[in-house]
Protein backbone atom coordinates (compact mmCIF):
# COMPACT_ATOMS: atom_id res chain seq x y z
CA UNK A 1 0.00 0.00 0.00
CA UNK A 2 1.45 3.61 -1.31
CA UNK A 3 1.72 6.23 1.76
CA UNK A 4 -0.17 9.03 -0.24
CA UNK A 5 1.10 12.17 1.57
CA UNK A 6 0.33 16.22 0.97
CA UNK A 7 3.17 16.65 -0.68
CA UNK A 8 2.33 13.49 -3.35
CA UNK A 9 -0.60 15.13 -3.79
CA UNK A 10 1.09 18.86 -4.97
CA UNK A 11 -1.16 21.23 -6.70
CA UNK A 12 -4.15 18.76 -6.23
CA UNK A 13 -4.19 20.13 -2.78
CA UNK A 14 -1.92 22.68 -1.72
CA UNK A 15 -0.72 24.79 -4.61
CA UNK A 16 -3.61 24.46 -6.68
CA UNK A 17 -5.83 28.26 -6.94
CA UNK A 18 -9.36 27.87 -7.01
CA UNK A 19 -11.36 28.53 -10.35
CA UNK A 20 -13.22 30.92 -10.75
CA UNK A 21 -16.54 28.35 -10.83
CA UNK A 22 -15.45 27.59 -7.43
CA UNK A 23 -14.93 31.28 -6.28
CA UNK A 24 -18.68 31.71 -7.56
CA UNK A 25 -19.90 28.81 -5.78
CA UNK A 26 -18.52 29.13 -2.67
CA UNK A 27 -19.82 33.47 -2.58
CA UNK A 28 -23.21 31.66 -3.88
CA UNK A 29 -23.11 29.80 -0.72
CA UNK A 30 -21.90 31.92 1.88
CA UNK A 31 -24.64 34.46 0.68
CA UNK A 32 -28.00 32.37 -0.37
CA UNK A 33 -30.03 30.55 2.25
CA UNK A 34 -29.28 26.71 2.83
CA UNK A 35 -32.60 25.25 1.22
CA UNK A 36 -32.81 23.18 4.36
CA UNK A 37 -32.64 26.32 6.80
CA UNK A 38 -35.76 27.99 4.93
CA UNK A 39 -38.45 26.99 7.33
CA UNK A 40 -40.81 28.63 9.51
CA UNK A 41 -39.00 27.80 12.62
CA UNK A 42 -35.44 29.45 11.15
CA UNK A 43 -36.15 31.69 7.94
CA UNK A 44 -35.99 34.61 8.74
CA UNK A 45 -33.48 35.19 10.83
CA UNK A 46 -30.90 37.69 12.06
CA UNK A 47 -27.80 38.16 14.29
CA UNK A 48 -26.00 40.87 16.40
CA UNK A 49 -22.03 40.29 16.73
CA UNK A 50 -20.88 42.24 19.89
CA UNK A 51 -18.21 44.85 20.46
CA UNK A 52 -15.83 42.42 23.13
CA UNK A 53 -13.77 41.02 20.66
CA UNK A 54 -12.74 44.80 19.96
CA UNK A 55 -13.37 46.65 22.93
CA UNK A 56 -13.25 46.37 27.05
CA UNK A 57 -15.36 48.84 28.13
CA UNK A 58 -17.99 51.16 26.07
CA UNK A 59 -19.78 54.22 26.90
CA UNK A 60 -23.70 54.54 27.10
CA UNK A 61 -25.17 58.04 26.65
CA UNK A 62 -27.87 58.46 28.70
CA UNK A 63 -30.17 60.13 25.92
CA UNK A 64 -28.80 58.27 22.33
CA UNK A 65 -29.15 59.72 19.28
CA UNK A 66 -31.17 57.89 16.41
CA UNK A 67 -28.31 56.19 13.88
CA UNK A 68 -28.08 57.38 10.53
CA UNK A 69 -27.74 55.54 8.13
CA UNK A 70 -24.44 56.54 5.62
CA UNK A 71 -23.09 54.66 2.90
CA UNK A 72 -19.28 54.69 1.60
CA UNK A 73 -18.00 53.43 -1.46
CA UNK A 74 -16.47 50.18 -0.68
CA UNK A 75 -16.53 48.61 -3.47
CA UNK A 76 -14.38 51.58 -5.38
CA UNK A 77 -11.49 50.79 -2.53
CA UNK A 78 -8.43 49.23 -3.80
CA UNK A 79 -7.07 46.21 -2.30
CA UNK A 80 -4.65 47.70 -0.41
CA UNK A 81 -6.81 50.18 1.62
CA UNK A 82 -9.59 47.14 1.74
CA UNK A 83 -8.72 45.77 5.14
CA UNK A 84 -7.79 49.53 6.21
CA UNK A 85 -11.59 50.43 5.78
CA UNK A 86 -13.10 46.67 6.92
CA UNK A 87 -10.84 47.03 10.15
CA UNK A 88 -12.44 50.66 10.80
CA UNK A 89 -16.13 50.20 9.58
CA UNK A 90 -16.43 47.28 11.80
CA UNK A 91 -14.73 48.79 15.03
CA UNK A 92 -17.13 52.07 14.01
CA UNK A 93 -20.28 49.71 13.96
CA UNK A 94 -19.97 47.16 16.97
CA UNK A 95 -20.09 50.37 19.11
CA UNK A 96 -24.39 50.97 18.45
CA UNK A 97 -24.08 51.27 22.04
CA UNK A 98 -21.92 54.60 21.86
CA UNK A 99 -24.46 55.95 19.76
CA UNK A 100 -23.03 59.90 18.93
CA UNK A 101 -20.10 59.83 21.48
CA UNK A 102 -18.42 56.67 19.38
CA UNK A 103 -16.14 59.03 16.86
CA UNK A 104 -14.27 59.59 20.37
CA UNK A 105 -12.99 55.76 19.94
CA UNK A 106 -11.37 57.14 17.17
CA UNK A 107 -7.73 59.11 15.55
CA UNK A 108 -7.64 60.79 13.08
CA UNK A 109 -5.09 58.09 11.57
CA UNK A 110 -7.83 55.12 12.77
CA UNK A 111 -10.11 55.82 9.61
CA UNK A 112 -10.17 56.50 6.36
CA UNK A 113 -10.66 59.96 5.01
CA UNK A 114 -14.29 59.72 3.99
CA UNK A 115 -15.25 58.48 7.31
CA UNK A 116 -13.10 60.93 9.39
CA UNK A 117 -14.91 63.52 7.01
CA UNK A 118 -18.00 62.39 8.81
CA UNK A 119 -16.66 61.57 12.27
CA UNK A 120 -14.89 64.86 12.65
CA UNK A 121 -18.39 66.69 12.22
CA UNK A 122 -18.87 66.31 15.87
CA UNK A 123 -21.41 63.86 17.85
CA UNK A 124 -23.20 62.36 15.07
CA UNK A 125 -24.75 59.08 15.75
CA UNK A 126 -23.87 57.37 11.88
CA UNK A 127 -24.12 53.57 10.71
CA UNK A 128 -21.98 53.12 8.02
CA UNK A 129 -22.91 50.37 5.65
CA UNK A 130 -21.35 49.66 1.77
CA UNK A 131 -23.20 51.76 -1.31
CA UNK A 132 -24.14 49.29 -3.45
CA UNK A 133 -26.68 49.77 -6.24
CA UNK A 134 -29.50 47.80 -4.95
CA UNK A 135 -29.29 49.89 -1.50
CA UNK A 136 -29.42 46.09 -0.14
CA UNK A 137 -27.35 47.29 3.20
CA UNK A 138 -29.27 49.98 4.36
CA UNK A 139 -32.86 47.93 3.82
CA UNK A 140 -31.52 44.62 5.18
CA UNK A 141 -33.17 45.21 8.82
CA UNK A 142 -36.83 45.50 6.97
CA UNK A 143 -35.53 42.38 4.33
CA UNK A 144 -34.59 39.94 6.77
CA UNK A 145 -38.04 40.62 8.68
CA UNK A 146 -40.04 39.18 5.89
CA UNK A 147 -41.24 35.76 5.97
CA UNK A 148 -40.47 33.02 2.90
CA UNK A 149 -44.09 33.69 1.75
CA UNK A 150 -43.33 37.45 1.10
CA UNK A 151 -39.89 36.91 -0.39
CA UNK A 152 -41.09 34.24 -3.11
CA UNK A 153 -44.15 35.88 -3.99
CA UNK A 154 -42.12 39.22 -4.83
CA UNK A 155 -39.23 37.31 -6.65
CA UNK A 156 -36.86 37.82 -4.54
CA UNK A 157 -33.70 34.88 -3.33
CA UNK A 158 -33.79 33.90 0.52
CA UNK A 159 -30.77 35.21 1.93
CA UNK A 160 -28.92 33.86 4.36
CA UNK A 161 -29.12 35.39 7.97
CA UNK A 162 -28.74 39.17 8.17
CA UNK A 163 -26.31 41.33 10.47
CA UNK A 164 -26.99 44.47 12.73
CA UNK A 165 -25.25 47.14 12.77
CA UNK A 166 -23.38 46.05 9.21
CA UNK A 167 -19.84 44.46 10.09
CA UNK A 168 -18.21 42.97 6.94
CA UNK A 169 -19.04 41.26 3.54
CA UNK A 170 -16.99 38.89 1.34
CA UNK A 171 -18.70 40.28 -1.97
CA UNK A 172 -20.63 42.64 -3.42
CA UNK A 173 -24.80 41.55 -2.92
CA UNK A 174 -24.80 43.42 -6.04
CA UNK A 175 -24.03 40.35 -7.64
CA UNK A 176 -26.60 38.73 -7.10
CA UNK A 177 -29.86 40.79 -6.20
CA UNK A 178 -31.90 41.70 -9.10
CA UNK A 179 -31.58 45.06 -10.79
CA UNK A 180 -34.80 46.33 -8.91
CA UNK A 181 -34.28 44.76 -5.72
CA UNK A 182 -35.41 47.70 -3.52
CA UNK A 183 -38.90 47.79 -5.12
CA UNK A 184 -39.44 44.18 -4.86
CA UNK A 185 -38.84 45.06 -1.44
CA UNK A 186 -41.30 47.77 -1.07
CA UNK A 187 -43.86 45.75 -2.33
CA UNK A 188 -43.14 42.33 0.11
CA UNK A 189 -42.41 44.69 2.90
CA UNK A 190 -45.84 46.72 2.32
CA UNK A 191 -47.60 43.30 2.21
CA UNK A 192 -45.60 42.38 5.36
CA UNK A 193 -46.83 45.31 7.52
CA UNK A 194 -50.08 46.26 6.19
CA UNK A 195 -52.42 43.97 8.22
CA UNK A 196 -50.79 46.51 11.08
CA UNK A 197 -52.06 49.51 9.14
CA UNK A 198 -55.80 48.55 7.95
CA UNK A 199 -56.84 45.10 9.33
CA UNK A 200 -60.53 45.32 7.53
CA UNK A 201 -59.18 45.62 4.30
CA UNK A 202 -56.71 44.45 1.58
CA UNK A 203 -53.55 46.28 0.20
CA UNK A 204 -55.40 45.43 -2.90
CA UNK A 205 -58.06 47.51 -2.50
CA UNK A 206 -56.47 50.22 -2.63
CA UNK A 207 -55.04 52.41 -5.10
CA UNK A 208 -51.31 52.90 -5.75
CA UNK A 209 -51.55 56.56 -5.35
CA UNK A 210 -53.48 55.98 -1.40
CA UNK A 211 -51.27 57.70 1.20
CA UNK A 212 -51.17 54.74 3.79
CA UNK A 213 -50.50 52.05 0.73
CA UNK A 214 -47.94 54.76 -0.25
CA UNK A 215 -46.20 55.00 3.51
CA UNK A 216 -47.03 51.11 3.50
CA UNK A 217 -44.23 51.22 0.35
CA UNK A 218 -42.13 53.60 1.93
CA UNK A 219 -38.61 51.89 3.09
CA UNK A 220 -37.68 55.02 4.65
CA UNK A 221 -40.22 55.49 6.87
CA UNK A 222 -39.99 52.41 8.36
CA UNK A 223 -36.04 52.04 9.00
CA UNK A 224 -35.98 54.21 11.80
CA UNK A 225 -38.44 52.03 13.66
CA UNK A 226 -37.07 48.63 12.98
CA UNK A 227 -33.53 49.95 14.10
CA UNK A 228 -35.31 51.16 17.61
CA UNK A 229 -36.55 47.84 17.49
CA UNK A 230 -33.17 46.31 17.24
CA UNK A 231 -31.62 48.53 19.71
CA UNK A 232 -34.29 47.50 22.33
CA UNK A 233 -34.04 43.99 21.42
CA UNK A 234 -29.41 44.45 22.05
CA UNK A 235 -30.42 46.72 25.35
CA UNK A 236 -32.01 43.85 27.35
CA UNK A 237 -28.82 41.38 26.62
CA UNK A 238 -26.17 40.54 29.93
CA UNK A 239 -23.00 42.36 29.40
CA UNK A 240 -19.97 40.66 28.40
CA UNK A 241 -18.22 40.98 31.82
CA UNK A 242 -20.70 41.94 34.90
CA UNK A 243 -17.95 42.66 36.98
CA UNK A 244 -16.56 45.44 35.34
CA UNK A 245 -17.62 48.72 37.20
CA UNK A 246 -19.47 51.67 35.74
CA UNK A 247 -17.77 54.85 35.57
CA UNK A 248 -20.49 57.69 35.45
CA UNK A 249 -17.85 60.42 34.62
CA UNK A 250 -15.55 59.90 31.53
CA UNK A 251 -12.20 61.28 31.44
CA UNK A 252 -10.87 62.84 28.24
CA UNK A 253 -7.32 63.71 27.31
CA UNK A 254 -8.01 67.40 27.82
CA UNK A 255 -8.58 66.97 31.57
CA UNK A 256 -12.67 67.14 31.18
CA UNK A 257 -15.07 64.77 31.20
CA UNK A 258 -18.09 63.52 29.33
CA UNK A 259 -21.11 63.76 31.03
CA UNK A 260 -24.67 62.29 30.39
CA UNK A 261 -22.99 58.79 30.02
CA UNK A 262 -22.02 55.84 31.84
CA UNK A 263 -18.86 53.71 30.92
CA UNK A 264 -19.11 50.07 31.65
CA UNK A 265 -18.43 46.53 29.73
CA UNK A 266 -20.01 45.70 26.02
CA UNK A 267 -23.01 43.88 26.06
CA UNK A 268 -23.05 39.94 24.62
CA UNK A 269 -24.22 39.68 20.56
CA UNK A 270 -27.11 37.80 20.02
CA UNK A 271 -29.74 36.42 17.94
CA UNK A 272 -32.18 39.01 17.14
CA UNK A 273 -34.72 36.93 15.92
CA UNK A 274 -35.30 33.43 14.40
CA UNK A 275 -38.19 32.07 12.42
CA UNK A 276 -41.39 33.68 11.73
CA UNK A 277 -42.81 34.25 14.73
CA UNK A 278 -40.01 36.15 16.36
CA UNK A 279 -39.71 38.32 13.05
CA UNK A 280 -43.39 38.94 13.32
CA UNK A 281 -43.05 40.02 16.85
CA UNK A 282 -39.99 42.39 15.19
CA UNK A 283 -42.44 43.72 12.90
CA UNK A 284 -45.11 44.93 15.71
CA UNK A 285 -42.32 46.62 18.02
CA UNK A 286 -41.21 48.11 14.52
CA UNK A 287 -44.94 49.19 13.90
CA UNK A 288 -44.85 50.45 17.48
CA UNK A 289 -41.70 52.47 17.51
CA UNK A 290 -42.87 54.21 13.92
CA UNK A 291 -45.81 55.15 16.20
CA UNK A 292 -43.97 56.92 18.49
CA UNK A 293 -45.89 59.23 20.53
CA UNK A 294 -48.80 58.63 17.80
CA UNK A 295 -47.20 59.97 14.77
CA UNK A 296 -48.06 57.18 13.19
CA UNK A 297 -51.48 57.17 14.27
CA UNK A 298 -51.81 60.68 13.37
CA UNK A 299 -51.21 59.88 10.11
CA UNK A 300 -53.48 56.89 9.62
CA UNK A 301 -56.18 58.73 11.10
CA UNK A 302 -55.62 62.15 9.31
CA UNK A 303 -55.96 59.54 5.82
CA UNK A 304 -59.00 58.17 6.49
CA UNK A 305 -60.84 61.65 7.67
CA UNK A 306 -60.35 62.61 4.24
CA UNK A 307 -60.03 59.68 2.09
CA UNK A 308 -61.44 60.43 -1.96
CA UNK A 309 -62.75 57.81 -4.16
CA UNK A 310 -59.50 58.13 -6.30
CA UNK A 311 -57.80 56.43 -3.30
CA UNK A 312 -59.72 52.88 -3.71
CA UNK A 313 -58.98 50.08 -6.54
CA UNK A 314 -61.93 48.52 -8.45
CA UNK A 315 -61.64 45.63 -5.68
CA UNK A 316 -64.87 45.80 -2.49
CA UNK A 317 -63.65 46.22 0.91
CA UNK A 318 -65.06 47.73 4.03
CA UNK A 319 -63.02 50.75 3.90
CA UNK A 320 -64.90 51.82 0.61
CA UNK A 321 -68.22 50.61 1.71
CA UNK A 322 -68.07 52.89 4.91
Amino acid sequence: MTDTTDQDLGPMTRDRQPTAAEIEAFHREEFFADPEEITAELYPRAINLPAAPFYRRVIRPRVPAPPEYVTLPLTAVGAEERAHWVVAVSRWNVLWEAAQFRRRFFAEEDLPPAMWEIADRGDVNIVFVPRTASRYYEYAPLFHLLPYQAVQRHGLPALRCGQWPYFTELVSPDRFLPVNFEERVSRAWASTVWRHLNSGSALRAFSGSDPIRLLAHNLDFWLPGVTAAIQEILGSQPLVDPTLAEMSLVPLEDGSVLEDMVAGSPRRGCELWCGEADAAEVVEMTVEYADAEGRLRGILDAVRSHRVEDDFSDHWSYARED
